[in-house]
C-alpha cells in the first residue's frame, strides 16, 4: 500500500510538472514569463540604483527556473531567439554609428589609456587562463572581460555551435558578474578623483585648464557640409525607414562577411563606422526606430539560453573560474593603464577609472559619474566643473572599450578559441 501511495504521490508531481510545463509552452505564456522577469531585474536595478545589475537578478531568476519549472526551451518558444539575431545585427551597425572620429581625437589620451586596459586584460587573462583552465577557457574569457554584452553573445554562440555550452555560460557570467567588481571600484576612484579635483579647482589650480576645454569644446567648428542622409525628406524619416535602413546594412554586410571571411560583428561594425563617417546613414539610428525596447530586452533575455543546461557543480566552478579571471585583469588594468595615465598627467585615480570602464559601459558609467559628482559637492559650478573633466573621458572609454573593442576581439577569438 505504501509503495502504491508512494507511486500515486510521484505520478501526481509528474503530472503535474508537466502541467507547469504545458502552461509555458506557447507564444503567449512563455514570452509572458520572460518579460516578467526582466521586468523585476530591472526594478530591483532601479531600486539599487544599479548596484544590484539587472543581469544578474534575471540570470538567478533563470537559473532557479531551469532547475524547477522552467522548460529548457523557453526562450525558443517564447521567440526571444529570432528577435535576438535581428537585435545583433543590427546594434553591431547602430554602434559603428556611434563611432565619432572628432570626438576620439580630441580625448586621444583617453582612448589610448582606454585600449593600454584592453590589452593588459587579454594579455594577462590568456597567459593566466590558459595555465589555470586552458586555452579554450582563457580565449572564452578574454573578449567578455574587456566588457560588452555582445562580446559574450558572440563568445556564447561560438563555443554553443563549436559543442562548448558550458563555455558559453562562462562567456555570459563574466557579464552578469562584471558590475559586481566594477561598480563600488568604479564608485570608490571616481570618489577619490572627484576629491582631489576639487582641492586643486578650489586652489584655482584648475580653473584655468577647464576654461581652455570648455573654450575648445565650443570652438569646435560645425561643418555646413549637409550629409547624404539629410536629403531624405524629414517626413520619409519614419520608425520604418530606419528598421529598412538597418536591415538593408546588415544584409549588404553578411555578403561583405560571406566574400572576404572575416567574421560578420567584425564586418558590421566596420561598415557602420563607414557609412556613418561618409554621412550615409545617422548616428545611432536603432534608437529612432521605435524598437530598441523590444530588440533590447530580446537581447539581453536570450543571454540566459545558456543557463538552461546548467548545474549547480558546474555553475559553482564557473564562479571560482570567473573570480579568480576577475581579478587578473583588475590587476591587468592597474598595471597597464598606470604608466600611461602618468605620462599623460592623470592621476592614478582617473587612470584607473578610465581602465574600469571594460567593467561598465554606458548607462553604468554615466551614473557612476553622476553620484560621484553629487556626493563630492553641493556647489552647481564645482559640479558642473566635475562633469565636465570627468563625463568625456567616461563616456569615450566606455564606447571604446565596450561598444568597439570587444565585439570587434570577440569575432576575432570565436575563431580561435576552438581549434
Amino acid at each position: 500500500m505504501e509503495l502504491l501511495l508512494s507511486a500515486d504521490g510521484l505520478e501526481t508531481q509528474h503530472r503535474n510538472r508537466r502541467m507547469i510545463h504545458m502552461l509555458t509552452l506557447n507564444m503567449g505564456s512563455a514570452l509572458a514569463i520572460v518579460v516578467v522577469t526582466m521586468l523585476i531585474g530591472d526594478m530591483i536595478s532601479t531600486i539599487s540604483k544599479g548596484r544590484v545589475p539587472q543581469m544578474l537578478v534575471v540570470a538567478v531568476i533563470f537559473l532557479v527556473g531551469f532547475w524547477t519549472i522552467f522548460p529548457k526551451d523557453i526562450l525558443e518558444t517564447a521567440g526571444i531567439k529570432t528577435l535576438s539575431d535581428i537585435m545583433i545585427s543590427f546594434i553591431l551597425v547602430h554602434v559603428g554609428t556611434m563611432f565619432n572620429v572628432r570626438d576620439m581625437l580630441r580625448e586621444w589620451k583617453v582612448v589610448v589609456t582606454t585600449l593600454a586596459a584592453v590589452g593588459g586584460i587579454v594579455a594577462m587573462v590568456l597567459v593566466v587562463g590558459t595555465l589555470l583552465f586552458g586555452k579554450a577557457t582563457a580565449f572564452t574569457a578574454a573578449a567578455p572581460m574587456t566588457g560588452g554584452g555582445m562580446a559574450a553573445l558572440i563568445m556564447q554562440g561560438a563555443a554553443t555551435e563549436a559543442g562548448y555550452p558550458e563555455l558559453g555560460m562562462l562567456a555570459m557570467m563574466i557579464f552578469v558578474m562584471h558590475g559586481f567588481f566594477g561598480f563600488p571600484l568604479t564608485a570608490f576612484v571616481l570618489g577619490k578623483e572627484s576629491d582631489r579635483l576639487l582641492v586643486e579647482y578650489r586652489e584655482k589650480a584648475l580653473e584655468s585648464i577647464a576654461v581652455n576645454e570648455s573654450i575648445q569644446n565650443e570652438a569646435q567648428p560645425e561643418t555646413s557640409r549637409r550629409k547624404l542622409y539629410e536629403w531624405v525628406p524629414e517626413r520619409f524619416r519614419t520608425p520604418t525607414y530606419y528598421l529598412a535602413v538597418l536591415t538593408v546594412t546588415g544584409y549588404l554586410c553578411s555578403l561583405i562577411a560571406g566574400a572576404t571571411g572575416l567574421n560578420i560583428a567584425i564586418v558590421q561594425i566596420l561598415v557602420g563606422i563607414l557609412l556613418s563617417y561618409l554621412g550615409l546613414i545617422e548616428p545611432k539610428p536603432l534608437d529612432k526606430s521605435a524598437s530598441t525596447g523590444i530588440l533590447n530586452l530580446a537581447l539581453f533575455a536570450s543571454f540566459m539560453s545558456s543557463f538552461a543546461m546548467a548545474t549547480w557543480s558546474l555553475v559553482v566552478s564557473l564562479i571560482v573560474q570567473i573570480v579568480i579571471l576577475m581579478v587578473v585583469a583588475l590587476i591587468a588594468i592597474f598595471m597597464a593603464t598606470f604608466f600611461f595615465g602618468k605620462a599623460f598627467g592623470y592621476s592614478p585615480y582617473m587612470t584607473f577609472a578610465i581602465g574600469l570602464n571594460c567593467f561598465l559601459g554606458f548607462p553604468f558609467n554615466f551614473a557612476l559619474t553622476t553620484e560621484a559628482v553629487k556626493g563630492a559637492t553641493s556647489d552647481q559650478g564645482e559640479a558642473d566643473f566635475l562633469t565636465a573633466y570627468l563625463m568625456p573621458k567616461m563616456i569615450i572609454a566606455g564606447i571604446v572599450a565596450i561598444s568597439l573593442v570587444s565585439a570587434i576581439l570577440a569575432g576575432i577569438f570565436a575563431g580561435i578559441a576552438f581549434n
